[in-house]
């Protein structure tokens, strides 16, 4: 017969508890009850159902969602013995909601907490810039929003700049990748002008990486002006309320970052005419007022001194304004321009292919093996010969033997 010492015992029932399954962690279904938070910091409830009931204890750090008594709740880690209080329990790494009723219930608890600490305040919400040159965008790579929102901007505005931070957008883990792809964003926040965050529509349990509140918080804590959209209409998540500018859908939100291309140049173009018609119509207005004081100068100066008095002042504001706006309407025609230019594209380190006519070469289809094409870069070009080709889809590339 072997004898333990009681540390050696619980050690070994600990050991035996967390092979017996096979797996990294067990899930729990039940509902909440006798809950309480210890020091701060020791988070202590039953699980229970018809026939049983399970201790359950976590730290506050691992507890995502607000709960209480009464709610049915996933608890998701494995069985052990503290070998202090020799109490069996399950140590929970992590707790879900079950059901639309919980997770609105704790939802409601989460946002009026937040809302109390000002995190949806309206004053502190910033606008966009009207032309963004570059934005890091956190979406899942493989959805349909991130595909929707690249199209809308590509059709509205080329020559935006792109940083995908490629995240999981719902399912364990998903809350944590956001987090960290918001703070690594703000690291180089001078580089951007706005931070996306967006995915499509789903249930409740599937947008609730959106309603967690550490996301809330980094997105509140963004130094980077944010724009987040869902594509779900019925309910507001917690992540666009904290938001500067939120908008409904991924599409919606390409929409809301840019302008289009074709609608600027009209209204700039319309600005541009309106500022010098209102110029030249106060200079016909002081010439007509200056043939009026040539042909009755003490009678027109008698009736006008005063009205000149007031109206000089207003008038070198109004002129420094229109010249202010007319300066500012320049300088984004420049910068739209500029976002037109290819010498632009190439002075950022691309490389634009040509044929023996100039002409620039958009499709693989375009080359052929043994061809000369022109390589054009920010400083000079070079011909370039055509050894091999290679499509996307593996089955299709053609090989130089």
């Amino acid at each position: 017969m072997t004898i333990f010492t009681v540390s050696d015992f619980l050690a070994h029932i600990n050991d035996t508890l967390s092979r017996a399954w096979n797996v990294s962690e067990l899930c729990v279904e039940g509902e909440v009850s006798d809950f309480r938070v210890s020091q701060g910091q020791w988070v202590n409830f039953s699980l229970k159902d018809d026939n049983g009931l399970v201790p359950i204890f976590m730290t506050v750090w691992n507890l995502r969602v607000p709960i209480e008594d009464g709610m049915r709740v996933q608890v998701y880690g494995m069985p052990r013995i503290y070998p202090k209080f020799g109490k069996f329990s399950l140590s929970a790494e992590r707790v879900e909601l079950v059901g639309e009723g919980a997770l609105k219930k704790a939802l409601a608890a989460l946002k009026l907490k937040l809302e109390k600490e000002g995190l949806f305040d309206p004053a502190r919400k910033r606008q966009l810039v009207t032309i963004p040159n570059r934005i890091a965008l956190i979406a899942s790579r493989e959805s349909a929003a991130y595909g929707d929102f690249v199209r809308i901007i590509n059709e509205r505005w080329r020559g935006l700049e792109i940083d995908l931070y490629h995240v999981k957008v719902q399912g364990a883990g998903a809350a944590e990748d956001i987090v960290k792809a918001i703070k690594q964003a703000n690291q180089n926040h001078k580089d951007y002008d706005a931070l996306v965050l967006t995915r499509g529509g789903g249930s409740l349990e599937e947008l609730m990486s959106f309603n967690d509140e550490q996301v809330v918080r980094a997105i509140f804590a963004s130094k980077i002006p944010t724009l987040v959209g869902i594509g779900h209409e019925r309910d507001i998540s917690l992540a666009e309320e904290a938001a500067d500018v939120r908008g409904s859908t991924p599409t919606d939100c390409a929409r809301r970052l840019v302008p289009d291309r074709q609608d600027f140049l009209r209204n700039l173009s319309y600005q541009s005419s309106a500022i010098e018609k209102n110029i030249n119509n106060l200079i016909e207005s002081w010439q007509r007022s200056l043939g009026q004081a040539i042909q009755a100068p003490s009678n027109w100066l008698a009736q006008q001194k005063q009205f000149l008095l007031h109206s000089t002042s207003k008038l070198d504001a109004n002129m420094a304004q229109w010249f202010k706006a007319l300066h500012e309407k320049h300088r984004s025609l420049v910068r739209l321009l500029a976002s037109l230019d290819p010498k632009g594209v190439l002075a950022r380190g691309y490389t634009m292919l040509c044929d023996a006519r100039g002409r620039a070469l958009t499709s693989i289809s375009s080359l052929a093996i043994g061809s000369t094409v022109t390589a054009v870069m920010r400083d000079g070009e070079g011909d370039l010969l055509v050894k091999q080709i290679r499509t996307d889809d593996l089955s299709e590339q053609q090989k130089l033997l």
